[in-house]
């Protein structure tokens, strides 16, 4: 299955970034790793973004990279390119900082992830 070309570019910003944080943090070099040793490096490591960054590869990797957690909508391409750890759409995220949605809450008004209205985002 090809992917599209920003999911490709997103993984590789996902990667550098977790390459520097290797390097300048735990000096560990990372020069010509590929993207499995490199990720099999986080698991022994306590770091947040890193963690964050994990589970964004393994999200793209079970073909979950681009929803979101809660209503399963589209989270904009936009707000990827920002921050590709993005968990949330738009909505879902404002609802979240206004109080109105807690983790673990589903949002059962939405009946498939097509009815969301951040769905013009990148498909994974």
């Amino acid at each position: 299955m090809a992917m599209p070309q920003q999911l490709k570019d997103i993984r590789e910003i996902i990667l550098g970034r977790i390459a520097t944080i290797l390097e300048h943090e735990y000096r560990d070099p990372v020069t010509d790793l590929t993207e499995d040793i490199l990720t099999a490096k986080l698991a022994f490591k306590a770091h947040p973004q890193l963690n964050e960054l994990r589970l964004a590869l393994e999200r793209m990797k079970r073909g979950e990279y681009g929803r979101c957690i809660f209503c399963k909508g589209s989270i904009g391409e936009t707000a990827l390119a920002q921050n590709p750890t993005a968990h949330f759409c738009n909505s879902c995220s404002g609802e979240l900082r206004r109080g109105e949605l807690r983790r673990g809450e589903l949002r059962p008004h939405l009946q498939s992830p097509d009815d969301h209205p951040d769905r013009a985002a990148i498909s994974a």
